[in-house]
């Protein structure tokens, strides 16, 4: 077989200007473009059309077709423009799209091995929802649909060549579903990025003139807990605890958060920094001035942030959603607090800045479990993984 065409089907739609550009994420064009300096063939993709002008991520780019890398087609999945671009590909890669259900059986029928990307579990799924505040019968609708839904990714799971699992929640829901399921923690870090050693060891202990600083970034929407973040202050102040905390990105919570900080006066310890570059300002800040992240995921969700924040060198405090929980067993890299309270977590910070021993200890695990994940090391495993399906008999694999 001479074409090794890999094939993405993501989740993420493509937006469409009138002159013809893509819209896709930076983050995404990141990742395509290790699949095009280390896949053994062409790469392309297979995606839909987002009618929106905008995804709702920060770091949207627009692109004219011929500056990207790799070959872009935009057609629905069950389309047969679709059928023709999964036919001429080696290897297909899909997300849990209920627009992607069919995908292993078309791949199936071709002969051509297809790969499933999952990082939502049911349960995450369920949390989004009920951070949205919907009324109970939408969100009764929603998790039903989330339910049926959960069936056709567990049929998916079955059927397919391989299953990349970002994060620990569904490769432990997944892993017995399918034998060649592989295990991978997303982020943008690549090994150049991340430090000798960890900041913090030189900083500690803190005191008035010197207070514990803290960070969150993201988006700032109630299901990253970015509300939770002014309840975490105020309790702090309540302490007595020395602190600073900076908040950094953009959503839809952000006039709430401006009129929260001076409802409580907290001007001067809460600070919204706004949307910083990924690598050349996120990074060195959280690197440089970040002692302690906080971290309100009312939900499971598999997040680059808490490997790129370990990837600094600095430990998180986190809810005890079903993602953080499963890398902290791996790595004693933060604390978990039960989920939405807000009061733990005050208090477990409050606790680490009487124990700065551990703090320290926490920051250099994460960065030694960070240095064995970064972006290059699990795009290889990922790769080599589906490079496999080719000579290994795998169920779907086309043959010559």
């Amino acid at each position: 077989m001479n074409n090794k065409t890999l094939l993405i089907a993501p989740s993420l739609d493509v937006g469409l200007s009138s002159d013809g550009r893509v819209r896709l994420t930076g983050k995404f064009v990141g990742g395509m473009q290790m699949y095009v300096d280390h896949w053994d063939g062409p790469v392309a993709l297979l995606a839909q059309k987002d009618e929106a002008n905008h995804s709702g991520n920060l770091d949207d780019v627009w692109f004219r077709p011929s500056e990207l890398p790799f070959e872009v087609t935009v057609a629905n999945f069950d389309s047969k423009e679709a059928e023709s671009a999964v036919a001429r590909a080696a290897v297909v890669q899909g997300g849990t799209d209920h627009r992607l259900n069919h995908m292993p059986a078309l791949c199936r029928s071709l002969g051509v091995p297809y790969v499933l990307v999952s990082e939502y579990s049911l349960r995450t799924r369920w949390q989004i929802i009920d951070s949205e505040g919907l009324n109970p019968v939408i969100a009764w609708r929603r998790k039903l649909w989330a339910w049926r839904q959960e069936r056709a990714n567990v049929a998916a799971a079955k059927a397919a060549s391989a299953v990349h699992c970002n994060g620990t929640p569904t490769f432990d829901a997944y892993k017995a579903l399918n034998e060649r399921t592989l295990l991978y923690f997303d982020s943008r870090v690549a090994s150049d990025m991340l430090p000798d050693a960890p900041k913090v060891a030189g900083r500690v202990p803190w005191s008035t003139v010197s207070p514990m600083r803290l960070a969150f970034s993201g988006r700032l929407n109630a299901m990253k807990g970015a509300d939770h973040l002014i309840r975490v202050a105020r309790a702090l102040r309540d302490l007595g605890v020395p602190f600073t905390l900076d908040i950094y990105g953009d959503g839809p919570l952000v006039p709430n958060l401006n009129a929260a900080i001076e409802e409580h006066q907290l001007g001067g310890i809460l600070r919204l920094g706004g949307v910083l570059d990924f690598s050349s300002e996120l990074m060195p800040t959280v690197r440089d001035q970040v002692d302690l992240f906080v971290c309100c995921h009312r939900q499971g969700d598999p997040s680059c942030t808490y490997l790129e924040t370990m990837a600094c060198g600095v430990p998180i405090v986190g809810y005890a959603n079903e993602a953080f929980e499963g890398l902290m067993r791996r790595c004693s890299a933060g604390v978990s607090v039960p989920m939405n309270d807000w009061a733990a977590m005050a208090a477990a910070i409050e606790r680490l800045y009487r124990e700065p021993k551990q703090v320290e200890e926490m920051a250099r695990a994460a960065l030694a479990f960070a240095r064995q994940h970064t972006f290059e090391q699990e795009f290889r495993r990922r790769i080599e993984h589906m490079d496999n399906l080719l000579g290994s008999g795998a169920r779907g694999l086309r043959r010559s």
